[in-house]
């Protein structure tokens, strides 16, 4: 809950407790990249899927969470093939 409260206020540009902005610096800590999408992403996930029982949890908690709202898997798009999801902007995003 406070996560989700902290990136509310991130997006709105509003100060939140327990929330940094600004340049970082060298040996700062932790922070979040949001790379966008593309080409260079595709297959991104896939094998750490396959070998990594700690991120195939977190995809099963994301996929419950999306599943209300999508009509599309995201065990299977993380799977899949990766053309058949690149031209849809709304799949790719949240993936």
């Amino acid at each position: 809950e406070a996560l989700l409260s902290g990136l509310d206020a991130v997006g709105a540009g509003e100060p939140a407790e327990g929330v940094t902005t600004g340049p970082a610096t060298l040996g700062s800590g932790v922070v979040f990249v949001f790379p966008g999408q593309g080409g260079q992403w595709a297959g991104m996930g896939r094998e750490l899927l396959g070998c990594d029982a700690v991120f195939a949890g977190a995809i099963d908690v994301c996929e419950r969470a999306l599943d209300p709202f999508v009509d599309w898997s995201l065990r299977e798009v993380l799977t899949g093939s990766d053309e058949k999801w690149l031209g849809r902007v709304d799949v790719v995003q949240p993936v």
